[in-house]
């Protein structure tokens, strides 16, 4: 089974390569209850709320980025989609693989089992 996992300092780095970010302190980290879904949150100075989520969607893992000005009401999403599993893997956001060789035998699996049943 493949999980995904992530502390503050990650899930920082990560959403950092798509976005400008505040200092590390000015963020709030935010685990679910069943670790599968992360989530990091801050605001701007200029009064934005930002979320940025890490999730598994459609055997994927998503970051959803999203931000809500003070004067709207509704949040604007912004999906990217991390294609690359491979540097989450190097990166240790990945549970249940340690290489990308891995990976492929438990994707292959996971379909083998799940087409028998």
């Amino acid at each position: 089974m493949i999980w995904i996992k992530a502390n503050k300092t990650k899930l920082y780095r990560l959403v950092a390569e798509y976005i400008y970010l505040p200092k590390m302190k000015y963020t709030s980290f935010i685990e679910a209850p069943d670790r599968s879904t992360y989530c990091l949150e801050w605001y701007t100075t200029v009064g934005v709320y930002y979320r940025a989520y890490y999730t598994f969607v459609d055997d994927n893992p998503r970051v959803t980025i999203q931000y809500k000005s003070e004067q709207t009401n509704s949040y604007v999403n912004h999906i990217v989609d991390i294609p690359d599993i491979t540097n989450l893997i190097n990166k240790g956001m990945m549970k249940g693989v340690r290489n990308e060789h891995q990976l492929k035998n438990t994707a292959m699996s996971q379909q083998f089992l799940s087409s028998s049943v």
